[in-house]
């Protein structure tokens, strides 16, 4: 059966139809005459849909014309794992694991496409450390870390006397964030050690403490070197009597590659750029996490909600800087840092390297990803009209294309810039028409 104008189209989706198909499926919105729900089983290169309903028997078919949107049954949003965003200069918004950059272009990586290429005038900007933080550990939990003599589990982490309980996370990545919760009654003295291979705090090893009692909150660096402690950020107004409820919720950011860190607590930032300088010696790798009570058996302490997850939005505060000019390229670090002049190259590796030379430094040295927040690429956006259909991707994401058609599950498309393009329509949240 094939619906055409000349048939009674508004009556087919009338109000009593809505509602019969529930909210989980497609839907096909066709502007003043309503829209209708069902399966999208095909859409030919001519833009005509074929769609399967529990209110008809047969297959619905609808003119290439008659839609306006097409929006796909809601799927949960897989979270972001690229490294980078691309905004191109027609509107596209893609999130790209970057390969490479020379005089031939950007070449990336989507999830679901083999390696592509965009030639930088067709560029806007480029994101760095975009990625969607990954739960790595939620606890604590009854039987995963080390009590020893002094600590128990009672919904929490639970301190009887002085000493320690530890546990050690494998495989830490070089940017996570740590967090916690720790609540007393009587007083306060608590130790956190972490990035440490000594449980105790008393061996010669290379790690971070932060240290809180009455005389406030400190980090400090703990060496194996001859300087034994260097004191990072103090706080002594921070003191148990200035929180309340007694208790406190620690959240520290790590950036091993930048030896940077940040610590915020009850949720303001303290300090964004705290940096471990390069005398302390090599950056610390220990992958455990031990929290020491420094008071009595009259004291107790309790740790709970702790989590770590992956940092892969260091750099989300300087990516929202904003271009001066369109003349010239223009980089931003995490620092918020700006530099204009012009992007040379990005070169693999362990980490990509990217090479950006300016007036003030015409012999530059490359600089790691992970230091870079955003790059503005030179040249005004496109001007003329954009492609005849925009399709949005699920969770993140924005393509215009000049043609599409569905089967089987597969979407293809044209692409002005990057060509033809295949993608499952799970990945797919809408199709509209571009005003």
């Amino acid at each position: 059966m094939r619906t055409s104008r000349s048939q009674s189209l508004p009556r087919l989706i009338a109000v009593p139809l809505l509602l019969a198909c529930g909210a989980h499926a497609d839907e096909v919105h066709l502007g003043t005459q309503g829209k209708i729900s069902g399966k999208i089983e095909q859409i030919t290169a001519n833009r005509d849909i074929t769609l399967t309903t529990p209110l008809s028997p047969e297959k619905l078919q609808f003119q290439g014309d008659s839609f306006q949107s097409i929006r796909f049954d809601e799927q949960k949003a897989p979270a972001n794992r690229c490294n980078n965003i691309i905004y191109l200069k027609n509107g596209d918004v893609i999130p790209v694991n970057v390969d490479r950059m020379d005089e031939k272009g950007l070449a990336f990586e989507m999830p679901w496409s083999a390696k592509l290429t965009a030639p930088r005038t067709a560029i806007d900007s480029l994101h760095f450390g975009t990625s969607e933080n990954t739960m790595l550990y939620a606890g604590p939990n009854p039987d995963d870390w080390e009590l020893g003599k002094t600590w128990k589990y009672d919904n929490g982490l639970v301190s009887q006397s002085w000493g320690h309980t530890h546990r050690k996370f494998e495989s830490l990545p070089d940017r996570y964030i740590f967090s916690f919760k720790v609540a007393w009654t009587g007083n306060a003295g608590i130790k956190c050690l972490f990035a440490s291979t000594s449980a105790d705090g008393n061996s010669a090893t290379d790690g971070y403490f932060l240290q809180f009692n009455s005389g406030g909150l400190e980090l400090k660096r703990q060496s194996s070197g001859t300087r034994k402690y260097t004191s990072l950020a103090t706080f002594n107004e921070l003191t148990p009597d200035s929180l309340d409820d007694n208790e406190m919720n620690v959240e520290i950011r790590m950036d091993r590659s930048n030896r940077l860190l940040q610590l915020a607590v009850n949720g303001k930032q303290l300090r964004n750029n705290i940096i471990d300088p390069m005398e302390t010696g090599p950056i610390p790798t220990g992958e455990i996490i031990s929290f020491i009570s420094t008071n009595g058996s009259d004291d107790r302490h309790t740790i709970s909600d702790i989590r770590i997850t992956t940092w892969g939005s260091a750099s989300a505060e300087a990516r929202l800087e904003k271009r001066s000019d369109t003349k010239t390229d223009v980089l931003f670090d995490v620092e918020s840092n700006r530099s204009s002049g012009q992007l040379k190259s990005i070169q693999p590796g362990k980490e990509l390297q990217v090479l950006f030379e300016n007036p003030h430094d015409p012999a530059p040295k490359p600089l790691p990803a992970s230091k870079v927040a955003v790059i503005y690429f030179s040249g005004d956006k496109a001007d003329h009209k954009a492609p005849p259909y925009r399709i949005k991707l699920q969770g993140f994401g924005m393509l215009y294309v000049d043609a599409f058609d569905i089967a089987d599950g597969t979407l293809r498309a044209t692409h002005p810039v990057l060509g033809p393009l295949e993608l499952s329509t799970t990945l797919v949240s809408e199709i509209a028409r571009t005003p």
